[in-house]
């Protein structure tokens, strides 16, 4: 990927986002989608620290995050996969890294129909979720929850969820509504950017920057370099298509999304996910979604 490009992305957001009429007012907000563009070319650091902020911001016991959830055009279901998730350290919550939830769940298009907030304050009492759904959510320990609808415009790119493990939590109605405003007019376009930013990059790329990583403040240590080095590898040792592959495949697409969005047959994907997981030493395609997201979002220092 040129830097060039990124440069350019980041010019034009930073102009949308913090000029004239449509620029962000929230100071909190401000800073976030400050601290985002720093990391425009990682869509995986992207949506790790838009949950750390928005799991301390509304004192959730869970936050999670990633691309999907929505039934596109034709009818084509974008399942959500999380592929960046943040837990209270007190009273930690299941992992959902990984888990798949149905995108045509009528639990899940509701949250959709609105351009707010969708908050539930008792799972087990919500109407618009199937049994199926509301099983999933109680097996990780979601007793309460706040999804947000993450748009680019009128494109919907992914959801946020912000979760509680007890009924009916105390929230601030003010703080929910900014957090709404916020997603829709500044985290939609920034998280569609890194998306389309970190389809250029490669392997390549990512092993040089794990090898230029620099010591310091902030840095990762001797120790943690050579671990960053070691995860850069393994994804250096992909083909440039199994690395394409594998970039869509964290970011939750199915096996009928990828196929389409690298013109390549069924067969052709799962010869090289088949390919990638032997490489990187897991079984199952939902293990290899937790991987590569917590192996792409270590990568960077």
């Amino acid at each position: 990927m040129e830097d060039n490009e990124l440069l350019h992305v980041q010019r034009r957001l930073r102009r949308r986002l913090f000029e004239g009429s449509t620029a962000i007012r929230w100071r909190p907000g401000r800073e976030l989608a400050a601290q985002l563009l720093l990391y425009l070319d990682d869509p995986h650091a992207c949506w790790r620290i838009t949950t750390e902020w928005l799991r301390e911001t509304l004192d959730a016991d869970r936050v999670d995050g990633g691309f999907g959830g929505f039934v596109g055009i034709e009818g084509r279901a974008h399942h959500y996969v999380a592929i960046a998730e943040t837990r209270r350290g007190s009273n930690p919550l299941p992992s959902v890294l990984g888990l798949e939830f149905d995108a045509f769940d009528p639990g899940m298009q509701a949250v959709w129909r609105g351009h707010a907030v969708a908050a539930i304050g008792d799972v087990s009492q919500e109407r618009s979720f199937t049994p199926r759904m509301r099983s999933a959510l109680h097996e990780v320990g979601t007793a309460a929850k706040l999804a947000l609808p993450v748009r680019d415009g009128v494109h919907p790119v992914g959801i946020i969820c912000a979760d509680w493990h007890r009924e009916s939590p105390r929230w601030d109605a003010e703080l929910c509504n900014q957090a709404a405003l916020l997603t829709q007019g500044a985290l939609g376009p920034l998280l569609a950017a890194s998306a389309r930013l970190a389809l250029e990059r490669t392997p390549d790329e990512l092993l040089g920057h794990a090898a230029g990583a620099p010591h310091g403040a902030g840095a990762l240590g001797e120790a943690g370099d050579e671990a960053a080095l070691a995860r850069a590898r393994e994804l250096a040792a992909l083909t440039p298509a199994e690395f394409k592959v594998a970039q869509l495949v964290a970011m939750g697409l199915s096996y009928k999304e990828v196929a389409r969005r690298i013109e390549r047959s069924l067969s052709t994907v799962d010869h090289q996910l088949r390919s990638i997981r032997d490489k990187l030493g897991v079984r199952s395609t939902a293990r290899l979604v937790h991987v590569l997201s917590e192996r792409l979002e270590r990568l960077r220092p």
